[in-house]
Formats: structure tokens, C-alpha cells, sequence
């Protein structure tokens, strides 16, 4: 594993003096260690540049296939698995290590997410031959101490905590951010935080001057992924002329025919077999006493030509 340099920038950019060190046992603990990494600090903006920092290195080890999932869902944590397993067999799955990781990260692991995260971990266990592993970020204040507790106690998990942030360690940051150009977009994520006031002295501002941003518009920059970048806006000219085509048809659920093609098949044999088990009974009756097979024939007949009708109609609908 490759140890990053501390001139990395996005080392360099981290809140406290021990992110670093955190990071770096997190970094062994799911790529050395196979185990789920929970990581819970106090402050949001602290949780958020860790994350960043993180992802980015996680991204440039060989070996190691990475799966964001901003609100996770149980139907989705299924899917991802059965992707991964549908090149293992059973025993392999169960028995057998694949030659490359899997990381789902959580970065923001809200309050109502615990059952997305047992539903992680059930499989986690079930299927170790997967090589998938879980790393959640949260804020301490989303979730009962107890449950933290007993998510530690599990032997594949590892819970680690965020230094708490100090005037001093604040005061570096704060600094660092103002340096890059990214104080401005920072300060809402301060807003209901004690650093606010210190955030607006370095940007050499009164509280009046300050950036009128919302948190909602700092929260819709730390949901994009590290490395997105905005789309560039659609040529005029060519909006207008794709919107002169006809708009896509919509899509019609395909038909099995294979499987309705067996169906019909072993329908038909079935019922062959009944109506000669029935004209077995009806000739051999009517041999026995001629009567029985001149009012069976009177019967039968009309049924007869609705059946072949129907017949008619169903072997139409099979492709040819």
C-alpha cells in the first residue's frame, strides 16, 4: 500500500493535525485489515473534508473498486452484491476471496440509515468471497451512543472518531481554506457553529458583509462526487434542431416468448391427451351399445369445432 506524502494537497487541506493518522488506520483497517470502516466526528464541514480526502486516496489504489452511495437502499445494497457475485459460485462466494476489493462508501450515514447498514453487513458476512467491505461517514449527534457501542463490538468492524476541533486547529484551517479560495463556499457549514465569527475575521469581513449562501447550497456542493465537474450548457443551435426530431417511443415490456412458447406447448399436450383418453372411453363404449356413440357424436361435435376454433386463434399469436 502506498503511503501518501504530506504534500499531498488533500492532506494538506485537512481540519485537524490528527485527520492524517486517522485516515491512514482507516485506509489499512478496509484494504489490510477486510474490515467495515465507521467513521463519526463532531462537526459536519470536519466530516466532509475527511471524506473528500479519503475517497481520493482509496481511488488510486490498484485493486480497489469503489461504489458511492449518497442515500443508500436496501434494494440497491442487493443489486451491488449480486453484481459482484455473478461471476462466483456459491462456495465460492461463501468460501473463496476475490482478487478485487469492493468499498461501499457512505458518506453521509444519516440517522434512518441503520438498517441499510445491517443489510451491508448481513451480506458482508454471509458472502466473504465477495471482498466487499462498508465505509460510512456521520456526525456524532445522528446516532445513540449505545448503538455506536454496539456497532464496535462486531470483530469486522472498526469505529473511529474524529479529533475534536480546537481555536488552534481552526484558526490553521480556516487560514489554509481562505489560501485556496475556498473559505467563502465553507462559511455556510459554519453558520450554526462557534467557528462563524472566526470564519468572517480571516475573510476581513463584518458579519454584514458576509456571503448571503444557504446550507442547502453547500450541501448541493459536498453531494457531488470529488471529481464531477458541470456539464457544459447545450449549444442553442443544437437543442433547436434535435427538437424538431420526434421524441423517442416509449418502451414496450418485452415478451418471453421461449418461456410462453413452453407453456402453450405442454398446455396442448395435455389436452390432447385428454380429449384421446375421452375418445378411447366413447369408442370403446360405443361398441359395447351403438346408441351411446350416435348421442356422444350429436354432443361432442359443437365443442369439438369451438375447441379447434380456439386453437386457431391461439397458435396465431405464436411468432413465426
Amino acid at each position: 500500500m502506498r503511503a501518501d506524502s504530506l504534500d499531498d494537497p488533500q492532506l494538506y487541506s485537512l481540519p485537524h493535525p490528527d485527520d492524517e493518522g486517522v485516515l491512514a488506520a482507516a485506509r489499512d483497517a478496509l484494504i489490510t485489515g477486510a474490515s467495515n470502516v465507521f467513521i463519526v466526528g463532531e462537526e459536519e464541514f470536519h466530516i466532509d473534508a475527511c471524506f473528500l480526502a479519503l475517497y481520493q486516496q482509496l481511488k488510486r489504489e490498484p485493486g480497489l473498486q469503489l461504489h458511492r452511495m449518497m442515500s443508500p437502499k436496501v434494494d440497491d445494497i442487493v443489486e451491488l452484491f449480486n453484481t459482484v457475485l455473478a461471476d462466483l459460485s456459491i462456495d465460492e462466494a461463501r468460501n473463496h476471496q476475490a482478487q478485487e476489493r469492493h468499498i461501499i462508501v457512505m458518506p453521509d450515514f444519516g440517522p434512518n440509515a441503520g438498517k441499510e447498514w445491517m443489510a451491508c453487513e448481513s451480506l458482508v458476512n454471509t458472502f466473504p468471497g465477495a471482498n466487499v467491505g462498508l465505509l460510512a461517514f456521520s456526525t456524532l449527534d445522528n446516532h445513540d451512543a449505545s448503538a455506536l457501542q454496539q456497532l464496535s463490538l462486531k470483530a469486522r468492524n472498526k469505529l473511529m472518531r474524529l479529533a475534536t476541533m480546537d481555536q488552534q486547529a481552526m484558526e490553521r484551517y480556516l487560514t489554509e481554506c481562505h489560501d485556496r479560495g475556498a473559505l467563502t463556499e465553507l462559511l455556510p457549514a459554519l453558520a450554526d457553529s462557534p467557528w462563524y465569527e472566526l470564519g468572517i475575521t480571516i475573510l476581513g469581513l463584518t458579519t454584514s458583509e458576509a456571503p448571503k449562501q444557504s446550507v442547502s447550497d453547500y450541501d448541493d456542493l459536498m453531494s457531488k462526487p470529488p471529481d464531477e465537474t458541470p456539464e457544459e450548457p447545450p449549444d442553442p443551435s443544437i437543442a433547436k434542431d434535435k427538437g424538431d426530431e420526434p421524441a423517442p417511443a416509449s418502451k414496450v415490456s418485452r415478451i418471453n416468448w421461449g418461456a410462453l412458447f413452453a407453456r402453450l406447448t405442454s398446455l396442448f399436450i395435455a389436452s390432447l391427451i385428454a380429449l384421446l383418453s375421452f375418445s378411447l372411453v366413447i369408442a370403446v363404449a360405443g361398441a359395447l351399445h351403438p346408441p351411446i356413440w350416435s348421442a356422444t357424436e350429436a354432443l361432442i361435435t359443437p365443442w369439438l369445432d369451438t375447441l379447434m376454433g380456439w386453437l386457431d386463434r391461439l397458435l396465431g399469436y405464436l411468432p413465426r
